[in-house]
């Protein structure tokens, strides 16, 4: 029996009333940000295209590569102000009733081929009879399902990985888990995996340019969808990252 290590905390409007002056910077300066990248984005892509004329392989190499960095940096732009709203007590999702493992098994097949390259088998043990809905936002919990998987994918040891992906009823609820034989999390570690910034050595070393918010950003979605995430590190080696949504409650 798994022993399941849910982190509780309060992200509601009260969890920080005292604003800090960081996260008005932080929110000012990711919104002034996103508009010039989002230029510079299209007209990379202008280029890449040739609408505006031939380009040679080591051009369309360059443009790839500007287009390649231009996305991460407003994957973290975005990030910044999520957590710049999730601090000031403005983040908000739009909750629906969603099926879980439906939106589980189009994300793993959207990620099959990223895994395949990555030599990492991806599977998704289906529940046998259909299970119920749950209540959350589904952009925002896509999001969270998008970043759990991609990083068991990202972080996986030299040689085979193997991630396996479940959807299943808990009592009241839905539990998503995701579990590989990764790189894991070093034991004195784990009270900072859901921090800000947090990031392990070892994940540092594989993508240096990660900025270690996505895990912040879940607990987030997750417990103002009414839910709880925790992890469990796997014998030997590896982790399971997982959540519970409360099951919809329809006619």
């Amino acid at each position: 029996m798994v022993k399941y290590n849910f982190q509780k905390e309060d992200f509601s409007n009260n969890l920080y009333k005292e604003r800090p002056k960081i996260s008005e910077v932080i929110s000012i300066v990711a919104h002034q940000l996103r508009h010039p990248l989002s230029v510079i984005k299209n007209y990379l892509e202008v280029l890449i295209s040739e609408d505006l004329g031939k380009i040679n392989s080591k051009q369309r190499e360059y443009l790839s590569d500007c287009l390649e960095n231009v996305g991460r940096m407003a994957l973290n732009v975005n990030e910044l102000m999520s957590i710049s709203l999730i601090e000031e007590g403005r983040y908000e999702l739009s909750l629906k009733p969603l099926s879980l493992e439906d939106l589980t098994e189009k994300i793993v097949d959207e990620l099959a081929l990223w895994a395949k390259a990555s030599n990492c088998g991806l599977s998704f043990q289906k529940p046998e009879k259909r299970l119920p809905r749950v209540l959350t936002d589904p952009i925002k919990i896509r999001m969270v399902l998008e970043n759990l998987i991609s990083n068991s994918i990202r972080y996986k040891k030299a040689g085979q990985g193997k991630i396996e992906i479940r959807v299943e009823q808990w009592g009241q609820e839905i539990m998503f888990s995701c579990k590989d034989n990764g790189i894991g999390i070093p034991r004195k570690d784990f009270p900072k995996v859901f921090s800000k910034f947090y990031r392990s050595e070892e994940a540092v070393g594989i993508d240096p340019n990660g900025a270690g918010l996505g895990l912040y950003i879940n607990k987030a979605i997750v417990e103002l969808s009414g839910g709880k995430i925790g992890f469990s590190p796997n014998k030997g080696f590896g982790m399971m990252f997982y959540f519970t949504l409360p099951i919809v409650k329809e006619k």
